[in-house]
């Protein structure tokens, strides 16, 4: 069962060092956005070989039994397009390609829902989808997304395990810190003019007698920290569908494809109790394959074909 972060990992950024020193926009009344996340370049061709890739591994996890959902997280610039610099504004490449995403993975084959459906419950609510300084959505985003995430699942039928095990949700609470984009990368001058803004995020709840962190996961998250226990993503998923959930994350400069490998090479994957496979990119991050040298760490490289054999080997007489 997934437990809530005590605390923020802020010094995670999911910038490469190659980008770091390029990877804030100041924008309009203090808001700061990515960088190393380009405005204007899309790469419909990497898309698609990614997209490819993904789709093989949902063939793959099908032949163990395990549903892979793709949860693809929309790029910050959408919802605050009018706070960016002056001289900052989306290419209609890099406009159109969440659409893109979203019909080229089912095409393939992929359950992938709209994260904006979610969004839009948040915005209409007058509630922020993202942080002011910083890179990540907010907790309502994300427990947003975590019941849009549980819909598809309990569509479904019933889950396998022990109704009533699920995590329960703590009460709502203010974490006042410097997002990580302004902690990270601003120098001290700016990092005091920004400022530090409130997290609204929920207390953790001690599990019942009885609820064992060992009770099998019928569901797994995958992913970056978006999904971190401190934004509230897991908990909310497993509220939701009843049941405990595993989780397994890494700052964004690992990148999804080795963290995915990280996860089905461990012993925390179990398939014979795994029913669903929530994997957790971030919209611009589909265009970048296992092989984007400069935008994972040197260690998470490999070959597409390198890669899907390691999967495949994982998956192997598991």
């Amino acid at each position: 069962m997934v437990a809530a972060a005590a605390a923020f990992l802020a010094l995670a950024p999911l910038a490469s060092p190659a980008v770091a020193r390029d990877a804030v926009l100041e924008g309009k009344s203090n808001w700061l956005f990515a960088g190393w996340e380009s405005l204007t370049l899309a790469k419909p061709d990497a898309e698609r070989a990614s997209i490819k890739l993904i789709s093989d591994v949902g063939h793959l996890l099908a032949q163990k039994n395990i549903k892979l959902i793709v949860a693809v997280v929309p790029l910050k610039p959408r919802y605050y397009e009018s706070l960016l610099p002056d001289a900052a504004a989306m290419s209609e490449a890099v406009r159109g390609r969440y659409d893109r995403a979203l019909t080229e993975l089912r095409a393939a084959g992929v359950n992938a829902p709209d994260i904006r459906d979610a969004f839009k419950t948040v915005v209409a609510e007058k509630k922020e989808v993202f942080y002011r300084t910083d890179f990540h959505w907010t907790t309502f985003a994300a427990e947003a997304t975590a019941d849009l995430v549980a819909g598809v699942i309990t569509a479904e039928g019933p889950l396998p395990g022990n109704p009533g095990s699920g995590t329960q949700l703590g009460e709502w609470m203010n974490d006042r810190h410097l997002g990580d984009l302004a902690a990270n990368f601003l120098p001290p001058e700016r990092k005091r003019a920004i400022g530090p803004e409130a997290y609204v995020i929920r207390t953790s709840v001690k599990p019942a007698a009885g609820l064992l962190d060992g009770d099998p996961s019928p569901v797994a998250v995958v992913g970056n920290s978006f999904v971190q226990p401190y934004f509230g993503f897991p908990q909310r998923l497993s509220n939701k569908i009843d049941r405990p959930v595993a989780l397994k994350w890494n700052p964004g400069d690992v990148g999804p494809w080795a963290t995915l490998l990280q996860y089905l090479q461990s012993a925390e994957f179990t398939p014979a109790s795994v029913r669903y496979l929530v994997w957790q990119f971030n919209e611009a991050q589909i265009q970048n394959g296992p092989d984007a040298v400069g935008e994972w760490a040197s260690q998470s490289i490999a070959s597409p074909v390198e890669w899907r054999a390691k999967v495949t080997e994982a998956l192997k007489n598991r």
